[in-house]
């Protein structure tokens, strides 16, 4: 069965990825409106009433700008672990905290799809990546990450997509118009993943099996699309390993399939 897996929207000013084996159809994230996620949708045969779930990793607003109307107007599971459904209904006005499953953190099914979170390393209340197995596939999604943890590492690894943060380049941060506090926090542990270290983590993925690698969450400010292919093909060639790569957009839809 084959699975298709499209980024309709990937960097600072929102975030939202749809996952589908053609039986069950997965949003994650709503980091953009309800309207565009409905574009995005489209040209894919799908629409926000066919959605079967939506997985939020966590509650910053590039990820969660669409949800109050997501969740006021569809009928939908929206799920995420208890303390980010806590700090989305905060921030968003939604309820979905409630509405939790009691297994999410050790993972769980929706349709067709296995599905298990697992934690990354950013500075938000509890964030996650997810691996879904569907399709006789398995797909990870991992961005917003100060670094590759062993949590990261040993749930990705295997995978045939990985949706993959390549923020930002480090010289162009440390030159460009950031404040050294904004810099600081984008460096750090907590903080985002840099061009270099997505690069040397896809030689891993791609060694471990990784078919397809979708790099994304790229900065508009501090890296660029070649930069990040640059990166991640030069390590791919230094370690022997193949894979295909692509560059989600912030402003159109990346899909890949298997």
């Amino acid at each position: 069965m084959s699975v298709k897996v499209c980024v309709l929207a990937s960097g600072s000013k929102g975030n939202c990825t749809y996952i589908t084996d053609g039986v069950t159809r997965i949003l994650i994230d709503a980091g953009i409106s309800c309207r565009k996620i409905e574009e995005g949708l489209a040209p894919l045969g799908a629409k926000l009433t066919n959605i079967d779930a939506v997985l939020l990793t966590h509650e910053h607003i590039d990820h969660v700008y669409g949800l109050h109307t997501l969740a006021k107007k569809y009928d939908m599971p929206i799920l995420a672990n208890s303390r980010t459904a806590v700090s989305v209904d905060v921030k968003m006005h939604t309820d979905i905290a409630r509405k939790q499953k009691d297994n999410f953190d050790t993972g769980f099914r929706v349709g067709t799809a296995d599905i298990f979170p697992f934690r990354v390393s950013h500075d938000a209340a509890c964030p996650v990546g997810y691996v879904l197995t569907l399709g006789g596939h398995k797909v990870a999604y991992c961005t917003d990450l100060g670094h590759i943890t062993d949590s990261v590492r040993n749930n990705v690894s295997g995978c045939d997509v990985v949706i993959l943060e390549s923020n930002h380049d480090l010289h162009m941060l440390e030159t460009g118009p950031y404040p050294p506090e904004l810099q600081a926090r984008i460096k750090s542990d907590v903080g985002h993943l840099s061009n270099e270290q997505c690069a040397a983590f896809a030689a891993e993925l791609a060694l471990s099996g990784a078919r397809q690698i979708v790099l994304a969450h790229l900065s508009e400010q501090n890296n660029t699309p070649s930069l990040a292919l640059k990166a991640v093909q030069n390590a791919l060639e230094q370690s022997g390993a193949s894979a295909s790569i692509v560059v989600a957009k912030q402003n159109a839809a990346v899909g890949v399939e298997l």
